[in-house]
């Protein structure tokens, strides 16, 4: 049965408003990525498939909140046909979408999706800070405010005194933060509110293609490791600066395992400074040599067909961040038949997956994990009926109609109660 939300007739459809999606990766590749033929991972792109193919009204927008200096008006007076063409690259119909430059022409039928990560937050302080200008810019509109938390703990406490100001209306992330973590409940526990658990959706490259007798009975690592934490509030909190501590450990381990382990995690820190070398130039040359030089840092880790990876081995992890939000590798191994060795914990429970049916749990230490690999190598028949049953998981419940269904259902309820 279909969800309700996927149903969309006119009576129930809804103006999603996309902030600026064209200046990350998360649904489409950006335009520098695409003149330089680098092909990323789009993590939300099922998201905004699922709108495209729906009935609900789409608009993208330009940055509302322009600074007072001339660098940003001349990146505001080209930023609509940077978003033209991205639509253009992407092969998305501009008689599909609508577009909003200013924020007199949002509305109170609007939902407007902002990602945190990029317009609240950021790894740099300075560029985290800059977030308010847009949190007072639109904290008093009438319309319904989405926050996705992606990458919420860079500068937390900058990032939740942006959300104050913002007063969203609907956080979501891949785990029920509000519930199951420590560190957003010490520092986002001023925001009132609602919290919602959005699971990844694999994209449907990822299928299970090889049998799993005729896979390598090894465990297959992967993941990037992510720029080191300067903020010392993460610091002080966990002890350590790493974001994802285990897959440190593990890059620098595996070459001890032969036998145990393959490894394909990446460490962004060092691809990164290797292509941000002799950067010299005006303002205007550096934005052209980005535009058309610009190499992601973590793209000979993006080249490796990771769907042919997950295809060869019986069992896969993806070491979750130390902030309580896992990988979406998890969700795209187990679509490709790969038995997923995880944390026990409410990121995965709260969606439905039981340890020992759908995926192995383990106390999230190395020695733990390595422990279970040993188990499961010498019980191959068992960590079979777990990778198929976690497969089937993934493909019947983490559709994309099923969770963006559920999804555009709870916004109906809440936009609701809030007009009534």
């Amino acid at each position: 049965m279909k969800s309700m939300g996927s149903l969309c007739n006119k009576k129930n459809r809804l103006r999603f408003v996309i902030y600026r999606p064209h200046e990350n990766i998360w649904f489409r590749n950006p335009v520098k990525n695409i003149l330089n033929k680098q092909r990323l991972p789009n993590k939300y792109a099922p998201f905004l498939d699922y709108l495209l193919k729906s009935d609900h009204k789409i608009y993208f927008t330009t940055k509302l909140c322009i600074d007072k200096d001339l660098k940003s008006y001349i990146k505001a007076i080209l930023e609509p046909l940077q978003l033209f063409i991205w639509c253009f690259l992407n092969g998305i119909s501009i008689t599909r979408v609508g577009f909003i430059f200013t924020k007199k022409n949002l509305t109170d039928k609007d939902v407007l999706m902002l990602m945190h990560y990029g317009t609240f937050t950021h790894e740099n302080s300075d560029i985290a800070t800059l977030g308010q200008n847009l949190a007072k810019y639109i904290s008093n509109l009438e319309i319904f405010k989405l926050v996705h938390m992606t990458h919420y703990a860079y500068n937390a406490e900058i990032g939740a005194k942006n959300l104050e100001i913002l007063k969203p209306d609907l956080l979501v992330a891949e785990n029920n933060l509000a519930s199951n973590s420590e560190y957003y409940k010490k520092y986002f526990s001023k925001l009132t509110s609602d919290f919602y658990q959005l699971p990844y959706i694999p994209a449907s490259r990822f299928r299970s293609n090889t049998p799993f007798e005729d896979r390598i009975n090894k465990i297959v690592f992967s993941g990037s490791i992510t720029f080191k934490m300067k903020d010392a509030c993460f610091i002080n909190f966990y002890k350590t600066d790493e974001l994802q501590p285990l897959r440190r450990k593990i890059f620098e381990v595996a070459h001890k395992y032969p036998n145990k382990i393959y490894s394909l995690i990446s460490d962004v820190s060092a691809s990164f400074a290797a292509t941000h070398r002799n950067k010299r130039g005006s303002f205007i040359v550096k934005r052209l040599m980005h535009l058309l030089f610009f190499k992601h840092p973590q793209m000979s880790y993006y080249k490796q067909d990771i769907v042919v990876a997950y295809n060869s081995y019986k069992m896969f992890s993806v070491p979750e961040e130390i902030c309580n939000l896992p990988a979406i590798g998890f969700v795209e191994g187990m679509a490709c038949g790969c038995a997923f060795i995880g944390l026990d914990d409410p990121m995965y429970s709260d969606i439905g997956l039981i340890p020992g049916e759908h995926y192995v749990a383990y106390d999230g230490s190395l020695e733990g994990l390595m422990d279970a690999v040993d188990y499961y190598q010498i019980n191959s028949e068992k960590l079979k009926n777990i990778a198929e049953n976690g497969r089937k998981f993934v493909i019947e419940k983490l559709s994309a109609n099923k969770i963006y269904g559920d999804l555009v259902d709870h916004l109906h309820v809440m936009i609701n109660a809030k007009n009534n």
